[in-house]
């Protein structure tokens, strides 16, 4: 900036009305620019707030597992392929003791793995499989 336009700049700010002008616009345009960022925080608040009943919704109903078969199954229905209600309803579960499990495989290693009613049978010639989630 030259010498004269800074003098002239000078001259017009020390005049008096100027400065009241520049101060009042100065801060109207501060206050709107605070208001216009609270009335958007309030806005984002609000969004929040409407939207977290939709989020937990949405979380409850994704975290359900999907099941392959749509309608109920009735007492007679039976889920293995090939066994007809008639063979599912007339046989009757045989529970046995670990030493009659152990005898029906004999002479292949394996072992009974966990807590007494929760337990795993476990074929130890066999390579592992990782359990499904």
């Amino acid at each position: 900036m030259k010498r004269l336009e800074q003098d002239r700049l000078l001259s017009e700010l020390l005049a008096g009305g100027a400065p009241a002008d520049f101060r009042r616009a100065s801060l109207e345009r501060g206050l709107a620019l605070i208001r216009r960022r609270r009335r958007a925080r309030r806005v984002g608040r609000w969004c929040v707030v409407a939207l977290l009943p939709l989020a937990f919704g949405a979380g409850i109903f994704l975290s359900r597992p999907s099941r392959p078969d749509a309608g109920p199954v009735s007492a007679g229905q039976s889920h293995a392929p090939g066994i007809s209600g008639q063979t599912a309803r007339s046989e009757s579960v045989q529970i046995i003791d670990d030493e009659q499990l152990l005898a029906l495989f004999a002479g292949r290693p394996l072992a009974l793995v966990g807590q007494p009613g929760h337990q795993q049978l476990l074929f130890l010639d066999e390579p592992p499989t990782l359990p499904e989630e």
